[in-house]
């Protein structure tokens, strides 16, 4: 059976290429910043859009946290943070931005059951729970 660590992420080439193209004129801070302005907004106004994240949502929330625009006591899931990001913010903005437009498209957006690809096996089954976004933090 396989684990997280095992699962294929997009690679940092691909991912900056999106980047790049993504930015428009700013730099990668303000890029970063404006998504993750974005996201809080939608947070406050549905909590469990987090799902859409999957596996990406402990480094989105831990983003979030950093730039001051989470407000709960910000436990983050440590185990699937250190897999589910890359060097660069910027990186990993955008592969969870790619990852929530699969979902999207799939119409799985909200849903917490993901099936994360593994090389040679079969899916990863990863459940998406964060207890603070699921009570009542209004």
């Amino acid at each position: 059976m396989a684990s997280l660590d095992q699962t294929q992420k997009p690679t940092t080439d691909y991912l900056s290429a999106i980047r790049d193209g993504a930015l428009a004129g700013r730099t990668e801070t303000q890029f970063v910043s404006d998504y993750l302005k974005g996201i809080a907004k939608c947070i406050d106004d549905r909590h469990d859009y987090y799902r859409s994240y999957g596996p990406y949502w402990p480094a989105i929330k831990s983003l979030l946290i950093e730039n001051g625009l989470y407000d709960a006591t910000g436990e983050v899931d440590e185990d699937v943070l250190s897999t589910y990001c890359y060097d660069e913010d910027s990186l990993t903005v955008v592969a969870a931005s790619l990852y929530q437009n699969m979902r999207l498209e799939d119409g799985l957006f909200y849903s917490a059951y993901h099936q994360l690809p593994v090389t040679d096996d079969e899916a990863y089954e990863y459940y998406s729970y964060d207890l603070e976004q699921e009570s009542d933090r209004s």
